[in-house]
């Protein structure tokens, strides 16, 4: 299969863009163990999960991009400016949009006026696109996908390739899906990326889900290794407040504890502030002071600034035919 392809036996390392068997550890994070390549430095999980696995963590999850739905109007803004810069720079539909979440590019090309189709292994997400949108969205593989070679402006993967245990030949298919003037456009977590280097594994993005992380130069590789070539690449901020970056970095100054015995939380970390009903016990104005300083903190951070130099938190690239 196009996208998913089995891990070598018995978890011995084998690089997913370069097949290079020399991995270096690089972290250990939320259970998982992430190693570099010793050839290309693609960072990756080690060992992989099996194709089986990595299907199951889609297919039936009715909860699966609840977090993207929850900011609609965000992300919707977010890829419709995405469609603007590629269409200024003359990109245009028909699109498919591999990996399509909760369907905002897709909308955003309905908008525009284009054609557009998905692929989604999330079949809950996958019918709701389509009785909403109108849109044929396919829930197999890329490699299965009942499309016609040169039959696409532009293929997309936001925040897709990352997902994927095979993401060169993933590229190779979107190659041949392209017309002979056609873009793929790739957005992904950035490795190098400021915040990444600052708090390490306790980044939020690195998670199961995620089997490769990648650089620039990596990234560039696995386009090259498709038969395409990287036109522009940038780096710019993710969409959203960090908190679990901002206690990250608290925890790393060693500050969480003073800030845990302020709101009382006990033996409790702070990232329960994310996820338990603490408004019931926490009295209010330190939860409302407490979230004024952290919105503070967070509009602090230079992260627009740091996407200029390439150190920002999502890469994003466009390329061609090669």
């Amino acid at each position: 299969m196009v996208g998913q392809r089995e891990p070598n036996a018995q978890g011995a390392f084998r690089c997913l863009l370069c097949g290079a068997r020399q991995g270096r550890f690089v972290l250990a994070a939320k259970g998982m163990d992430l190693e570099a390549c010793g050839g290309c430095a693609l960072v990756q999980r080690s060992p992989l999960p099996t194709v089986a696995e990595i299907e199951a963590m889609y297919a039936e999850d009715p909860h699966y991009g609840d977090e993207l739905r929850r900011t609609e109007g965000a992300f919707l803004e977010r890829e419709r400016g995405v469609l603007e810069r590629l269409a200024a720079r003359g990109v245009g539909g028909p699109m498919l949009d591999v990996g399509a979440g909760a369907g905002y590019l897709l909308r955003a090309a309905l908008e525009r006026g284009w054609r557009a189709e998905g692929i989604e292994l999330s079949r809950p997400n996958a019918e709701r696109m389509t009785a909403e949108l109108g849109v044929p969205v396919h829930t197999v593989d890329l490699a299965q996908a009942p499309l016609a070679p040169k039959s696409f402006g532009l293929v997309t993967f936001s925040h897709c390739l990352e997902h994927l245990s095979d993401p060169v030949g993933a590229l190779a298919r979107a190659r041949e899906l392209l017309t002979d003037d056609g873009r793929v456009h790739i957005a992904v977590p950035h490795w190098n990326a400021a915040k990444r280097r600052l708090v390490g594994g306790r980044i939020a993005w690195i998670y199961p889900h995620h089997l490769s992380y990648f650089t620039r130069s990596s990234l560039e590789e696995a386009l090259r290794r498709a038969g395409l070539e990287l036109e522009h690449a940038d780096t710019r901020p993710m969409l959203g407040r960090d908190y679990p970056f901002l206690f990250a970095g608290l925890r790393r100054a060693r500050l969480d504890g003073a800030l845990a015995g302020f709101l009382g939380l006990g033996e409790r970390p702070l990232e329960s502030l994310l996820t338990d009903n603490l408004q019931l016990s926490v009295a209010t104005w330190r939860l409302r002071a407490t979230m004024a300083l952290a919105h503070t903190l967070l509009a602090l951070w230079p992260e627009r600034a740091l996407g200029r130099v390439g150190l920002g938190e999502e890469l994003r690239a466009t390329a061609r035919r090669a």
